[in-house]
């Protein structure tokens, strides 16, 4: 069983390759150079396995959409929200809203009746899902906010990453591709790492925890409707040292 579930994990990540080109997600990456664009697809397998983490697949499949559909002329949450109310709607405000549904579902499921814990447990979710997308534009940076935001829950539950080892095997290819500059994660797998993130946060920290996340991550998400992440990089000069160390540039 260990070995089949190894091999399925393997393959994963070549079906993708071939699926993307199928469903017309080639694009060029930030050199120019048309790579399969949604290397996320590779996450939804492994990821069925554990039904505790199905929220994450939700999110990813929301975030295909955009990858298929979406307008790259709207973003942030001011422009679709305004898309939406000009009677526009965009594949944004589908995640938009979709995902802020998703998240409270699934914090009902976990906190029932506790509003404020669902309520901030929510926000985790679905702010680490959008966070994850606005890091993804350049090679390594969502597989390093991954790591960053997961950081809280190794350390209060660490047993429970290794019952994910088949979801690890891809996560260790598709950090390889996407720090090379050989593949995308996509908004499907920016978003869906993003949500897997908030989703094992919210299962780990007790609600002050939560809080704190929800602050930094809300902070964040605010300065990004104003302000361009890269560019904020590029003009500080411990984090474009360490930006230049995630991947190719």
């Amino acid at each position: 069983m260990i070995a089949i579930a190894a091999v399925l994990a393997l393959l994963c990540p070549l079906f993708t390759r071939m699926l993307c080109p199928e469903l017309k997600l080639v694009r060029p990456n930030f050199q120019k150079k048309p790579i399969p664009a949604a290397t996320g697809l590779s996450f939804l397998l492994p990821l069925a396995c554990y039904p505790p983490l199905w929220p994450a697949i939700a999110f990813g499949v929301l975030g295909l959409a955009d990858d298929l559909w979406g307008d790259r002329s709207v973003g942030g949450f001011k422009g679709h929200l305004k898309s939406l109310f000009s009677g526009k709607p965009t594949t944004g405000s589908l995640k938009l809203f979709g995902g802020g549904l998703i998240a409270l579902g699934y914090a009902w499921f976990l906190f029932p009746g506790k509003w404020l814990q669902v309520f901030v447990a929510a926000s985790v979710i679905a702010l680490s899902a959008n966070t994850l997308n606005l890091l993804d534009l350049r090679p390594g940076r969502a597989f390093f906010g991954f790591g960053l935001l997961l950081l809280p829950a190794l350390a209060l539950t660490p047993l429970t990453f290794t019952e994910l080892w088949p979801l690890l095997i891809v996560l260790t290819i598709e950090w390889w591709s996407d720090a090379r500059a050989s593949a995308m994660l996509g908004d499907t797998g920016s978003n869906l790492l993003g949500a897997l993130a908030g989703v094992l946060l919210v299962q780990s920290l007790p609600l002050m925890g939560q809080t704190v996340l929800l602050v930094v991550l809300l902070a964040l998400n605010l300065v990004s409707e104003r302000l361009s992440i890269s560019a904020m990089i590029e003009k500080t000069r411990w984090l474009k040292w360490l930006d230049q160390k995630l991947g190719a540039r």
